[in-house]
């Protein structure tokens, strides 16, 4: 037999080994789950996320509600509703513990702008509101 032909039958002999020895190396990960099973499985995981989940939204429901105390507060002192530096620094510091926490700090940074660009708009609208009410008093 020549040469090539003996390095192509252990090629082949490889080739269809190769299944035998993958499922003889790989971890249980090969057997399917039923959809229950999955999802029993997956069941503690999901419920630390739906807890962690629901104190997020209780935090921002708390800081949310210091921003309206901020925003009265800005209006009745005539403080501008954006201040450039603080956001920035805001900004700073949450990238700051994001990479202190392990998380990446560009996915933090996404967030709390979106929570900041919310806050701005909820305390210029109350500033709004506040110099129309102040201009309906003028002209009554």
């Amino acid at each position: 037999m020549p040469k090539s032909a003996y390095v192509a039958a252990i090629a082949i002999l490889v080739l269809a080994m190769k299944p035998a020895f993958a499922e003889q190396t790989m971890p249980n990960n090969s057997v399917k789950l039923t959809p229950d099973q999955e999802k029993a499985l997956m069941a503690p995981y999901r419920a630390r996320i739906d807890d962690l989940d629901a104190q997020i939204v209780a935090l921002l429901g708390q800081r949310f509600g210091i921003i309206n105390e901020v925003a009265k507060l800005k209006a009745e002192r005539g403080i501008a509703p954006i201040l450039p530096a603080r956001i920035e620094e805001v900004v700073a510091h949450a990238r700051a513990k994001a990479e202190k926490a392990g998380v990446d700090p560009d996915l933090v940074e996404k967030i709390y702008r979106i929570i900041i660009d919310t806050a701005c708009r909820q305390e210029e609208d109350y500033a709004r509101a506040q110099q129309a009410q102040s201009q309906r008093r003028q002209t009554q």
